[in-house]
């Protein structure tokens, strides 16, 4: 989670007053996530895990001054969405779609 956020910073070079899209699973959403993603052999085995490694990463981007945003996922959602670009279900797909999905919220305020 750290190591995908670090390159997601570099790649997007947020500014510390855009918000930053993290993603946030429920416990069954992440295990059917771990059925379906392309690279599930690279995620954390565990709900525990992620979620133990998913809240440090919004600590110390909190603590840096970043404002952190959560998107709640919904699976079969994000599929479609791979689906309808033809896009594997990856954490690059993962990353652009809640990051959508915040731009999204954020319009209809």
């Amino acid at each position: 989670m750290l190591k995908s956020m670090k390159q997601h910073r570099k790649k997007t070079k947020h500014k510390k007053d855009h918000p930053i899209a993290l993603a946030w699973y429920s416990r069954e959403q992440w295990e059917l996530l771990r059925q379906v993603a392309a690279d599930a052999d690279g995620m954390e085995e565990t709900y525990e895990q992620w979620e133990d490694n998913a809240g440090n990463a919004y600590r110390i981007l909190y603590r840096s001054g970043y404002v952190v945003e959560t998107v709640d996922v919904d699976v079969p959602e994000l599929l479609r969405w791979c689906k309808s670009r033809n896009r594997p279900l990856n954490s690059e797909a993962r990353s652009d779609y809640i990051e959508e999905k915040l731009e999204d919220r954020r319009r209809k305020k």
